[in-house]
Formats: C-alpha cells, structure tokens, sequence
C-alpha cells in the first residue's frame, strides 16, 4: 500500500513538474523509449514540412522585417521569427533524437515565393503580399498538425505537434484573410 501512494505522488510530482516546465521538456524526457523504427511516414512528414515551413517562416519574416511598410506586418514578422525558431529547436531536436535526417533548406517553390515578395519590398503591395502568403502557409501547417495529432504513431511526435498546434493557431489569428492583427 505504501508503495501505491510513493508511486501516485511520484506520478503526481512528475505531472507538476512537466506542466511547470512546459511541452518543450517532453521530447527529451521521452528519447529513451523512443526508436528510429517507431517513426511512421506520417511522423516523418510532420518532421520535415515543419522544418522547411520553419526554415521559411524565418526567412520571410526577416525580410519583412525590413521590407515592410507598415508597423503592424513588422511586429508580426518579429513574433513568427521568435516563434518559429523555437518551434524549429524542437523539431530539429525530436529529429535527431529519432534518426530523422532532415532537409538543410526551404523547398523550391518557397524559395521562389520568398523571391517573387523580395520584388515587392518597400511597398503596400509587399505588406498584402507577405500576409497572404502567410495564412495559407500556416492554414496547411496547422492541418498538418492536426492530422499528426490524431493519426500520428510516435509520442515525441506527437507531443511536438500538441505543442505547436496554439502557436500556429495564434499565427493564423496574427494574418487572417491576409489582413494584419498584431
């Protein structure tokens, strides 16, 4: 009997100290039972379009950082370059503690999306352009989220995705219908 309640107050003291430090510890508490061989092609896909959407939040939002002209769009920028970069720490850290190698860069048509808004900089047209880039990008991330979240198979995964679900929701907030709300 003695031992059922150390066990459930240990339980409840681990509990109190996950909900203290965050999601974020969750990854490296759970790398011992987790496995290469117990990553689906579902995790798999999660891992690397977040990554490369990660990789081209920063770059884009670095680049409105300077190329836009209203104050809003740039307080935005600097929220998604913070956010993203901590979302990417995760990713990269889940990855390497699984085996997953991922890509070193944005793919191709984000590269040429980031390009086509560079032509735009120092214009209201610039401001629209970047916002209606971004909604869409983060409306397929967050389904992409959501989809990890109820079919994916492996826990740090899984547990990344939990945590990045309300930081893509509030970005999707930040740009909906391609307007500004800081």
């Amino acid at each position: 009997m003695h031992t059922t309640r150390s066990a459930a107050r240990l339980t409840a003291v681990c509990a109190a100290a996950l909900s203290l430090t965050g999601a974020a510890s969750l990854p490296a508490l759970a790398s011992s039972t987790a496995s290469p061989s117990a990553v689906s092609a579902l995790d798999k896909q999660l891992l690397t379009a977040a990554h490369q959407g990660n990789l081209w939040e920063i770059a884009a939002s670095q680049q409105a950082r300077s190329a836009a002209t209203t104050a809003c769009v740039k307080r935005v920028a600097a929220d998604f370059i913070r956010d993203h970069r901590t979302l990417d720490a995760g990713v990269v850290k889940t990855a390497a503690q699984l085996g997953v190698a991922l890509p070193s860069g944005q793919t191709a048509a984000q590269l040429r999306q980031t390009a086509a808004l560079k032509s735009r900089a120092g214009t209201r047209a610039y401001d629209a352009a970047w916002l209606k880039a971004q909604y869409p990008a983060h409306v397929q991330t967050l389904a992409l989220v959501n989809k990890e979240i109820t079919s994916g198979t492996n826990p740090l995964v899984k547990s990344l995705a939990k945590s990045a679900r309300p930081v893509v929701a509030r970005h999707i907030q930040m740009v909906n219908g391609g307007v500004c709300h800081a």
